[in-house]
């Protein structure tokens, strides 16, 4: 009885500590983005706030398995707001690392929000698309929702990554991932 009652306590502070450290992440985050924004000058603009035709090129990984690189093209419309499509490359590995990588072609739509129209800008996205499979001839269905961070030109978010297999699958493949990306706007 003494033994449950030790373990049970040993795991809330973990619980705690874990939110805590969340807690403070996002702090630093969001204490360094109103640091910059404050060093930068008034006439500095958020790209994103700008009327034009606009492309991103893109490095992420899904932990644990996936490589993607990716570029998305499309137009901003002067409030923040984008709207465009990409296509990209990415390998799938397994966790066993014997099995051969699965590549995969994202074709998808793309769509961004930037908050606020300064130096340093958070945002919002989702990208959503079909990925085929160039080893099995198959294909999934994808959806990306993110958050992130736009520094002048370049970016990083977080999203949650999941692919649905739809076609030439046998049962079906569902896989959902954590997703960190960093890329340049030109």
């Amino acid at each position: 009885l003494f033994r449950s009652q030790k373990s049970n306590t040993n795991c809330q502070p973990k619980k705690i500590m874990r939110k805590v450290k969340i807690l403070i992440a996002v702090a630093i985050m969001l204490v360094s983005s109103s640091f910059l924004v404050a060093q930068s000058e008034n006439n500095v603009k958020n790209l994103n706030y700008d009327r034009r035709y606009r492309f991103d090129i893109e490095l992420a990984c899904s932990v644990p398995t996936i490589w993607e690189f990716s570029s998305s093209h499309g137009y901003c419309f002067g409030n923040g707001l984008y709207v465009g499509g990409g296509v990209g490359f990415y390998a799938e590995f397994l966790p066993d690392y014997k099995t051969i990588p699965t590549y995969y072609i994202p074709v998808f739509a793309d769509v961004k929000y930037n908050i606020t129209n300064t130096l340093v800008s958070p945002f919002i996205s989702l990208r959503g698309g079909v990925d085929f499979d160039v080893c099995r001839t198959g294909m999934n269905i994808n959806l990306n929702p993110a958050v992130g961070l736009d520094i002048s030109r370049f970016f990083i978010n977080f999203g949650y990554d999941t692919h649905l297999g739809v076609w030439r699958h046998s049962k079906g493949t569902n896989s959902h991932y954590f997703k960190i990306g960093i890329g340049v706007t030109l």
